[in-house]
């Protein structure tokens, strides 16, 4: 009977790690692929950045050196942010200590990003976006993470 229990409770320990994993697999590849599109407005030229800031009824975008640095250094950070996350996607045992970082970052972001869009004068559904997407991929990662450290803590494998 003890042994039953044993083979039932690792096996459930299993299934649950291994359905964290993929979870957390999909999240960093899909929240990657996302920011790894920012490297197009490195080289994007102005007049489409005006265009798309008007499009997304932000009206005329204001001129200015520093204003395009800090769009276009944004971009590349953004990008080379969703190649790590792709990297740590890879192997998420290994790399769980980033991972919860980054989930720990993206939680905090979620009220930060909506006091700047807030102060910033960013439409609703903009400061929505970014709390709601931050916060839940944040509350997920760590979700994921840390429910699969104590499957592992409590995996009587381990002892």
């Amino acid at each position: 009977m003890f042994l039953l229990l044993d083979f039932n409770l690792v096996s459930t320990l299993a299934y649950n790690t291994m359905n964290n994993e993929k979870i957390q697999k999909a999240l960093l590849r899909l929240t990657g692929a996302f920011e790894i599109l920012a490297f197009i407005a490195v080289v994007m030229p102005r007049s489409w950045m005006e265009i798309s800031h008007e499009w997304l009824g932000l009206g005329q975008m204001p001129d200015g050196p520093v204003l395009m640095f800090l769009i276009r250094q944004a971009s590349y950070t953004y990008g080379v942010h969703g190649i790590s996350l792709w990297v740590l996607a890879r192997d998420v045992k290994r790399f769980r200590p980033l991972i919860i970082l980054n989930g720990f970052a993206y939680l905090l972001a979620a009220p930060v990003f909506w006091a700047i869009d807030y102060s910033a004068g960013m439409p609703v559904w903009w400061t929505i976006g970014d709390c709601i997407g931050c916060g839940v991929l944040g509350a997920a990662l760590l979700w994921c993470s840390l429910s699969g450290l104590r499957s592992h803590i409590h995996s009587p494998r381990d002892a």
